[in-house]
């Protein structure tokens, strides 16, 4: 497993990190990106088009083979089946805390890879993330990184409570329990969420109680926005094109800019059914296959349908419950991580030091009002910095990482705060309206009010 590159290493002779890119972000513009029917499939076609390695998978400078490790991967097949022929650099990192997946490494080296990296980040041994890892590993070693029983009661107190109100919704034919309904579901899909990050597991599949999938998420969620945050590989930003431009783009039109104040109240509402609707059309083109949990939100119908008091009944109840659902679940996620304007988008000036993690803490910000209380964590994407920064740890784990955390961050001269809910509302609208990139790089070296 090559560490470094013979072209990493400088005319005067000292070393550099073999992930350094002199360019100021990704070397193009993303294939697929600005595909009509933007779904995980286009994504992960477009990245092969974009790395470039073949049938192999890159990590680093190194192409490995990876294809007999994929039944036996720890974390379930679909990490590595899915990501044949990509640079999984960022993905590897971030999953894998302990030094054991890379001293399997070598046994799957098949070459070193021609070029640079498509991605300008880093991990030098002695930077922020790399020393973040280090740092943790005797607190890993001490709790694990599954659920604590009261991360299963949460989970499961909310899957209840969505069975609960819709069978009391079908009963009294009530529309009130439906949209009750609709917000349980919406907080069991934000729960789910913490679990189809980790190692396989049935809990997961929650969130395809919703119209989305969590095979879909892995890739567009766990593989693209997480590793990617608020950059032109961030799906998650693309998806929202046009109508939620967040990128600071000088050629924003005024609707853009300011028209979510209207019309985003019919687009929310309507997210998920526009996301299902998505996977009808690939599933009719047959471009991707039905998956058994794909059918969840039918067996909801078909079992309302039992219940209501007919058929009509029934069908309203359940396009109210998912409406209520879609209006949760989308108005909280825009809100709460990643998008103000003194946060990094791209277009703005991007830090000298690329370290990965570092570029994880300029694109999100936590909220006081969430952190310490784990129920708002799980069902309002609450710790976002310490999740992002450990993917693969369960949301009830990151509290004993905190006092770690704030030590490196003091370490590497990072003020780490927090800002408020309401600041992150505005903040929303705020960034939608911005169409001038931050000429100064983000960076913790300056508070931010």
């Amino acid at each position: 497993m090559p560490p470094f590159r013979e072209d990493a290493i400088p005319e005067n002779g000292e070393t550099k990190d073999a992930n350094s890119n002199p360019l100021p972000g990704f070397k193009g513009y993303p294939a697929n990106r600005d595909h009509p029917l933007k779904s995980s499939l286009k994504w992960i076609e477009g990245k092969q088009i974009d790395d470039a390695v073949g049938p192999y998978w890159r990590i680093h400078d190194g192409l490995y083979d990876l294809t007999k490790f994929i039944e036996k991967h720890p974390g379930g097949k679909i990490w590595i089946e899915s990501t044949k022929g990509t640079d999984i650099t960022e993905a590897f990192e971030s999953s894998h805390i302990s030094t054991h997946a890379e001293k399997l490494l070598p046994k799957f080296f098949v070459k070193n890879a021609e070029g640079p990296r498509n991605s300008p980040y880093t991990f030098r041994e002695d930077g922020f993330y790399k020393t973040f890892k280090r740092k943790i590993r005797p607190v890993l070693k001490e709790v694990g990184t599954g659920p604590e029983w009261s991360m299963i009661l949460i989970q499961d107190g909310l899957a209840i409570a969505t069975a609960l109100t819709a069978l009391t919704a079908c009963l009294l034919n009530s529309t009130g329990f439906a949209v009750l309904g609709g917000i349980f579901l919406a907080m069991t899909c934000m729960c789910a969420h913490n679990f189809f990050h980790q190692r396989d597991n049935w809990r997961m599949y929650l969130f395809d109680l919703t119209f989305l999938s969590s095979h879909d998420w892995r890739i567009t969620h766990g593989l693209s926005h997480h590793l990617y945050t608020n950059t032109i590989y961030d799906f998650e930003i693309a998806v929202l094109e046009p109508f939620w431009e967040f990128l600071p783009k000088p050629e924003k039109n005024l609707l853009q800019r300011y028209g979510s104040y209207v019309y985003e109240y019919l687009f929310i509402p309507t997210a998920l059914y526009i996301e299902a609707l998505k996977r009808i059309c690939l599933l009719v083109s047959r471009e991707v296959p039905l998956r058994p949990e794909n059918l969840l939100p039918v067996l909801e119908l078909v079992l309302m349908c039992l219940l209501a008091p007919s058929l009509g009944s029934a069908l309203r109840l359940w396009l109210v419950m998912h409406l209520a659902c879609s209006s949760w679940f989308t108005g909280v996620g825009l809100v709460v991580a990643h998008h103000h304007p003194e946060i990094y988008h791209e277009g703005d000036a991007m830090r000298e030091d690329r370290d990965w993690g570092l570029c994880q803490l300029d694109a999100v910000r936590d909220r006081v009002e969430v952190t310490g209380n784990l129920f708002l964590v799980s069902t309002t994407f609450g710790d976002h910095t310490l999740h992002h920064l450990l993917p693969t740890v369960d949301h009830s784990k990151l509290k004993y990482f905190y006092p770690v955390f704030l030590e490196t961050c003091k370490e590497f001269d990072i003020p780490f705060s927090f800002k408020r809910q309401w600041d992150m509302v505005c903040g929303k609208y705020l960034q939608l309206a911005n169409n001038t990139p931050n000429a100064g790089p983000p960076g913790y070296k300056r508070k931010f009010s």
